[in-house]
C-alpha cells in the first residue's frame, strides 16, 4: 500500500513539473484563478469591491452617454450611463457559471452515454453514433438557436440548449478512449472475477478514459463564453438588465467610433478569459502526453 501511495505521490509531481514547464500554461492558470476568484467574491461578498446591486446593470440616465475612462470610472462607462468596471466585473460571474454548467451538464451526459455505448456495442452504439452524427452535421450555433427558440430565450434556457448540443463531443471522445481501455488486462480480469458490467463502466473503464475529457472542457469554457456572448450581442438572450460582456458590448455598439472603450473592455474580457482557458488546454494535453512525461 505505501509503495502504490508513493507511486502515485511520484506520479502527482511529475504531472506538477510538466505543467509548470509550460509557461504559457501557468500564465493560463493564473488568469482563469483571477475569473473565479472574481466569481467567486461576486457570488459571496461583492461588497468587498464596493459592489451592492450584483444581478443587474445600474444605469445613469442623467448622463447616458458614454464617458471616458477616468478615476471614478476605470474603464469608462456605456449607455445609458453603466459603469463598465463594476458592470464586466459582475458579468463574468454570470458568464463564467452558465459556461461551466453547459460544460458540466455536457461533458457528464457525454461521458455516460459514450460509455454505455461502446461498453454495450450493437445496435445501441450504432444508433448512439448515428445521432452523433446528426447533431454534428448541424452548425451548433443554429441548433442552439432552434432550440433556443422552443425552449425560451431566458440564460438558463439557452444553458440547456447548448448543453443538449455539446454533449455529442464528449459522447465521441469517451467511446473513443472506452473501446480502446476495454481490452485491457486489468478489465479482463475484473470480467473473468464476475464484476458486473455496470461496475467495470462507471469504476474501471471511465476513470481512464476521462483525462481527454477534461482537456476538453478547459478548451470548451472559453468557446461557450464566445456562444453565450454572441448570443447576447445579437439580442437573442432575452433580458437587458442582466450584466453580461456580449450585451455589454452591444450597448456600446452605436458609439463605437466616438467612445470605443465602450466596446473593445468587454470585449477584451471574452477574449483574455478564452485565450487563457486554450493555454491552460495546452498545459493539461502536456500533463498526459506521454512523450513529456518520459
Amino acid at each position: 500500500m505505501n509503495e502504490e501511495r508513493a507511486k502515485r505521490w511520484d506520479n502527482t509531481k511529475l504531472s506538477i513539473r510538466v505543467f509548470l514547464a509550460n509557461r504559457t500554461a501557468l500564465v493560463g492558470l493564473i488568469i482563469v484563478l483571477i475569473y473565479v476568484a472574481d466569481a467567486l467574491i461576486m457570488q459571496f461578498d461583492p461588497g468587498l469591491l464596493g459592489i451592492t446591486q450584483v444581478n443587474t446593470l445600474v444605469p445613469n440616465f442623467t448622463n447616458p452617454v458614454p464617458l471616458p475612462p477616468s478615476w471614478a470610472h476605470p474603464f469608462g462607462t456605456t449607455f445609458p450611463g453603466v459603469d463598465l468596471y463594476t458592470s464586466i466585473l459582475k458579468a463574468i460571474r454570470i458568464d463564467l457559471f452558465y459556461s461551466i454548467l453547459v460544460v458540466a451538464v455536457g461533458a457528464v451526459a457525454g461521458a455516460v452515454i459514450g460509455v454505455v455505448s461502446a461498453t454495450v456495442g450493437g445496435l445501441l452504439d450504432e444508433t448512439v453514433m448515428r445521432i452523433t452524427d446528426i447533431f454534428f452535421s448541424i452548425p451548433y450555433l443554429i441548433l442552439a438557436l432552434a432550440i433556443g427558440f422552443i425552449l425560451g430565450r431566458s440564460l438558463m434556457y439557452m444553458s440547456l440548449a447548448l448543453a443538449l448540443v455539446w454533449w455529442p463531443l464528449y459522447a465521441r471522445y469517451t467511446r473513443s478512449q472506452t473501446l480502446s481501455t476495454k481490452e485491457f488486462t486489468y478489465v479482463e480480469a475484473a470480467k473473468a472475477s464476475g464484476v458486473s458490467r455496470t461496475r467495470i463502466m462507471f469504476r474501471h473503464i471511465l476513470p481512464n478514459a476521462l483525462p481527454p475529457v477534461f482537456i476538453q472542457i478547459s478548451l470548451d469554457l472559453g468557446s461557450i463564453m464566445v456562444i453565450f456572448s454572441t448570443l447576447a450581442f445579437i439580442g437573442f438572450i432575452a433580458n437587458a438588465k442582466v450584466p453580461e460582456l456580449g450585451y455589454l458590448t452591444s450597448l456600446g455598439l452605436n458609439y463605437v467610433q466616438t467612445a470605443p472603450w465602450a466596446v473593445i473592455f468587454p470585449g477584451v474580457a471574452i477574449t483574455v478569459f478564452a485565450l487563457a482557458v486554450n493555454l491552460l488546454g495546452d498545459g493539461l494535453r502536456d500533463v498526459i502526453d506521454p512523450r513529456r512525461r518520459s
